[in-house]
């Protein structure tokens, strides 16, 4: 998978979100979290599984958030989802099985806490099935 096919994927995810009205968080300690949990994991989510994670901003303590996520992900998660609080943070992670080989593995998003971190998880997982619409308004 090349990182073009990853990054288009992840921006297309994104749109979806921020069409819907979701407030996403973007600032430097957002995206090094995001960035590092991604080369973590990348290697331990099989082909063909991409885990989708949501995480309520702020991050007080991001090594430790980042780390526990990681141990999540490395014990292994259940099929279904995985709701836990995480250093003051609320964090959701979803396993999603049957993925093309070129979505990325790990696809992760930190939000303002009223947004619905359930619709969040829905669109980017129907964009990695490839399903068009999903609950909320056209995106």
């Amino acid at each position: 998978m090349s990182v073009t096919e990853t990054a288009t994927i992840e921006r297309e995810i994104t749109e979806r979100i921020i069409a819907t009205g979701l407030r996403l968080r973007f600032d430097k300690v957002v995206l090094r979290l995001i960035d590092g949990l991604k080369a973590a994991l990348a290697e331990i989510v099989p082909e063909g599984q991409t885990v989708i994670f949501t995480l309520t901003a702020p991050i007080k303590f991001p090594a430790k958030t980042a780390a526990a996520i990681e141990g999540l992900v490395r014990d292994g998660l259940p099929d279904g989802e995985v709701r836990k609080a995480i250093h003051g943070n609320h964090v959701r992670l979803r396993r999603v099985a049957g993925v093309p080989a070129e979505t990325p593995r790990v696809v992760g998003f930190v939000h303002n806490p009223e947004s619905d971190a359930g619709l969040i998880l829905a669109l980017a997982e129907a964009r990695l099935l490839g399903r068009g619409r999903v609950l909320g308004p056209e995106v």
